[in-house]
């Protein structure tokens, strides 16, 4: 009997500090989420140089855009370009973030709010965000984005 009550104070034990584990960020979370805040701060200053080193030459975009699918850093460039001209800002926060890794490669998802000032409007649009990252040396760049919009969560009536 005290074998039994010492295997559950063991088992009470470990699953108390998984929770606590899990409650930390993994360093490829944080490295995703510093990853994710420098994209989104050269997004807001149209800072083209340093979103361009932050895509790998070869990536591949996807987005929900008529045109959608941006093949190698060129036709992915001229996007942002053709984007820039159109807003004087957007604003991107994550509001959830998952992520993963094996060796070289991480991948995440994300739950965005883009606040969006077009100049004559402002609006908060939500959005998702998924995207494979790769580390070349000491710095991490998207090989492949899929970005889309979603439909604003309806609050309920009471």
């Amino acid at each position: 009997m005290k074998l039994m009550r010492l295997a559950v104070a063991l088992l009470l034990v470990v699953f108390s500090s998984v929770s606590v584990w899990a409650a930390e960020p993994t360093q490829i979370e944080k490295e995703v989420k510093d990853w994710l805040t420098a994209y989104a701060k050269a997004y807001e200053k149209k800072d083209l140089n340093t979103l361009m080193s932050m895509i790998a030459p070869e990536a591949v975009f996807i987005d929900s855009s008529p045109q959608g699918r941006y093949i190698g850093a060129d036709p992915i460039k001229n996007a942002y370009q053709a984007e820039f001209t159109q807003i004087q800002s957007v604003v991107m926060e994550p509001t959830w973030l998952t992520a993963s890794t094996k060796g070289d490669l991480a991948w995440f998802a994300a739950d965005m709010k883009a606040k969006v000032d077009l100049g004559k409007e402002k609006f908060v649009v939500p959005g998702r965000w998924t995207g494979v990252l790769e580390k070349r040396g000491e710095k991490l760049v998207i090989i492949l984005s899929h970005f889309s919009y979603t439909a604003p969560e309806e609050k309920e009536e009471k």
